[in-house]
């Protein structure tokens, strides 16, 4: 490296300059201007070979993605008008008291408040991917001891210039600079990783929104049915009491024999048996809304203790087209990002079979005595290092074939989530379509089985039949109002799942918590 040196104050008799004379030669304004041409001159041609080459590595491209033309499970588009999967879908079920607790877990769930910290975090990562491409300007502060031997030639031709055979001191004071030039694109593809990465983050953040207002909606809806199965079981055990008080009464009377009255007992017995059943699947499922809000257990009590009936879902919604859920879809998204990352790594890795250049330049003063300070002298230099693979004991071309491999591996991801979502979605269907006629089929058998134990009873008092078929249409009554109370949670269930699937709620609930703007 050539060091070129311009003293501060020339002073030819001086001491400080004749020793420094014997070191380095000194420079003057001529040979700056002509350094500066030169460093003009390399760095234009340093920009031309920069904007020439192209990156190496593979040029990511979006998958090509065949998706069907239409849902095989769809119900046949309704003549009046239906519901839409909107991006505030939860709004359907006409629950106040749902919209509430969506709006407070969009803003106050932890592991969604973890998934900002994720973006926040690639966010810096891309920054430091981009600061690696840009020259580091560093303070410089050194201090050296050197020999000299280079000094003038004294009589008879033998040694014997000012500083000869001294030791001499170098103190040095300025601004150093490191820049790697990106001939081969190494730092452009880390960057474009860096870039997916951060787009991934934002994805995966929106997967776990999709996925939080689903579990809330299904938490209250679970919550709201065994608050319902505990209502009907209180109230058919009412019933229930009321017959084994009038049928001990009977059997004292001697109007009947003690098997009615037992039988009675017993059937009321088994229906208070499942209070703490409901009550118990109540409560925990308070605890998990509380849980998904971020609060602590016994917070949402005053809020969800008053009885409100299960979500009732609409009949018929009107679906988009399976490719919508290319855009809809945050965990296919997040696959396709993922993807782009890992192509970007292929060419990061691609990068180091090829010449790396580093300019390094150094610009400040020295002086050969720190407490002089009148001897200060202006020093600069300039070199570029050319660094090129020869033998490595196949290390690069490993680490290219595994970033290939793990290139290969995040499509297979991305065609397995395309296909998962459309599994999702055809599930979801069949399941509320199904769930739904079952629905209209428990709401049938309700209204039977009340008309049966109704004439059950005027039978039963007529004489015209005995106490166990009252006791069969009593424990058919109650069977069939719990069924269709959890028959209605399922249908309000796997509408929620079906909306989950379709990838519905990440857009406005984006907007109303206002976590990510921006992020994407």
């Amino acid at each position: 490296m050539k060091r070129l040196n311009q003293p501060a104050n020339h002073n030819p008799g001086g001491e400080n300059s004749q020793r420094f004379a014997g070191l380095l030669p000194a420079g003057d304004h001529g040979h700056g201007r002509a350094a500066h041409r030169i460093l003009r001159l390399f760095a234009s041609l340093l920009g031309a070979v920069f904007t020439a080459c192209s990156p190496v590595g593979p040029d990511y491209r979006r998958p090509d993605t065949t998706m069907p033309e239409r849902w095989h499970e769809a119900e046949p588009p309704p003549a009046a008008p239906s519901e839409t999967v909107g991006a505030d879908w939860w709004k359907a079920f006409g629950d106040p008291v749902l919209n509430r607790l969506i709006r407070e877990a969009m803003v106050a769930n932890l592991d969604l408040k973890q998934t900002y910290t994720r973006i926040r975090a690639a966010r810096e990562q891309r920054i430091v991917a981009i600061a690696n491409g840009l020259p580091i300007v560093s303070n410089k502060e050194s201090v050296s001891r050197r020999l000299n031997n280079a000094g003038q030639s004294g009589a008879g031709g033998q040694p014997g210039g000012v500083g000869f055979g001294n030791n001499i001191d170098i103190f040095q004071l300025g601004f150093d600079v490191q820049w790697e030039i990106d001939l081969f694109g190494g730092i452009r593809r880390s960057i474009e990783a860096a870039e997916a990465n951060l787009e991934a983050e934002v994805e995966n953040s929106r997967a776990v929104l999709v996925t939080l207002l689903g579990d809330v909606a299904r938490a209250y809806i679970e919550m709201r049915s065994n608050q319902h199965l505990l209502n009907v079981s209180q109230a058919n055990l009412k019933l229930q009491l009321e017959t084994a008080r009038l049928m001990r009464i009977r059997y004292q009377a001697g109007l009947s024999d003690s098997l009615e009255a037992v039988q009675a007992e017993a059937l009321a017995a088994q229906t208070q048996a499942q209070l703490p059943v409901y009550e118990t699947a109540r409560k925990q499922a308070m605890h998990q809304l509380e849980l998904l809000l971020g609060k602590p257990p016994g917070a949402l009590q005053t809020l969800l203790d008053p009885e409100q009936p299960v979500p009732s879902a609409p009949d018929r919604i009107l679906l988009d087209l399976p490719s919508e859920l290319l855009r809809r879809r945050p965990d296919i998204r997040l696959a396709e990002r993922q993807l782009a990352a890992a192509t970007a790594q292929v060419g990061v890795a691609t990068a180091d079979l090829y010449p790396k250049f580093n300019i390094a330049a150094f610009l400040g003063f020295q002086n050969m005595k720190i407490t002089d300070v009148t001897a200060l002298s202006k020093s600069w230099s300039a070199a570029g290092t050319l660094t090129t693979p020869i033998f490595n004991w196949g290390r690069i071309r490993a680490n290219i074939d595994a970033k290939k491999a793990q290139q290969e591996q995040s499509f297979l991801a991305y065609q397995s989530a395309v296909l998962g979502a459309l599994k999702d979605v055809e599930n979801s269907l069949v399941a509320y379509a199904q769930e739904k006629d079952r629905r209209a089929a428990l709401e049938q058998a309700v209204e039977s089985n009340r008309l049966a134990l109704k004439l059950s009873k005027e039978r039963y008092r007529s004489g015209l039949t005995s106490f166990l078929n009252v006791l069969d249409s009593e424990r058919a009554v109650y069977s069939a109002e719990s069924d269709l109370v959890r028959s209605q949670a399922s249908v309000a269930a796997d509408l929620v799942s079906l909306y989950k699937a379709l990838g519905g709620g990440w857009e406005t609930a984006l907007v109303d918590s206002g976590k990510l703007a921006g992020g994407s």
